[in-house]
Parts: C-alpha cells; sequence; structure tokens
C-alpha cells in the first residue's frame, strides 16, 4: 500500500513537471485567433479607407459636372492663387472679387482643397 501511494505520488509529481514544459495548444490559438481578428481589423480599415477616397472622387465629379464648362477667368487663374489669397485671410467674397469669379466657385475650390488636406 505504501508502494502504491508512493509510487503513484512520483507519476502526478512527474506529470506535473511536464506539464510546465509541454506545449499549450489553448494559448497557441488564441494567438493565432487574435492574429486573425487583427488582421481583419487592418484589412476592413484599407477598405473604408479606399471608399472614402472613391467617394470623393465621384462628389468632386459629380460637382465638375455641375459647375459646366469652365470659364475663361477660371482658367486664367490657378487654385494656388486662391489658396494663397485665403490662407492670407481674405473672405470668399474678397477672393471672388479679386479673382473674378463666382463667390459659389471659389467656396467649391476651397471644400475641395480642405478635402485634400491642402488647407
Amino acid at each position: 500500500m505504501e508502494y502504491a501511494f508512493i509510487i503513484l505520488l512520483g507519476i502526478a509529481i512527474l506529470l506535473l513537471v511536464i506539464s510546465f514544459y509541454g506545449k499549450d495548444r489553448i494559448k497557441m490559438m488564441q494567438e493565432e485567433i487574435d492574429q486573425l481578428s487583427l488582421s481583419v481589423v487592418q484589412e476592413t480599415y484599407l477598405l473604408k479607407k479606399k471608399m472614402k477616397i472613391l467617394e470623393e472622387e465621384l462628389l468632386t465629379n459629380d460637382i465638375d459636372y455641375e459647375m459646366g464648362p469652365p470659364q475663361a477667368s477660371a482658367m486664367s487663374l490657378s487654385n494656388a492663387s486662391i489658396l494663397s489669397l485665403y490662407d492670407k485671410g481674405l473672405s470668399y467674397e474678397e477672393i471672388g472679387h479679386k479673382t473674378n469669379l463666382p463667390v459659389e466657385e471659389v467656396r467649391l475650390i476651397l471644400e475641395q482643397a480642405k478635402k485634400m488636406g491642402l488647407l
């Protein structure tokens, strides 16, 4: 009886030691799931970013079609000069007066520049 108890105690200690050095399959599975979920989140973020860019391009194309053909004064004046006037603190009306452009067109150009991150 004593021998059986000693043998069982020895086996228990041996199994305990082996369990510390064995591979934890559950932990490995959790790490794989974490990596998979992280990659899904990254791909979702990239898709949303691309969708936003496409929507902005479509919106820009719609605005261009609504404005009609460009006027001669709009072709002679670059958008950079409109941006520089805005940076100097001029209002939409003042920029429109100096550039001979309608105020609505100045507003649209500046909104597009803000969307593109130029302002």
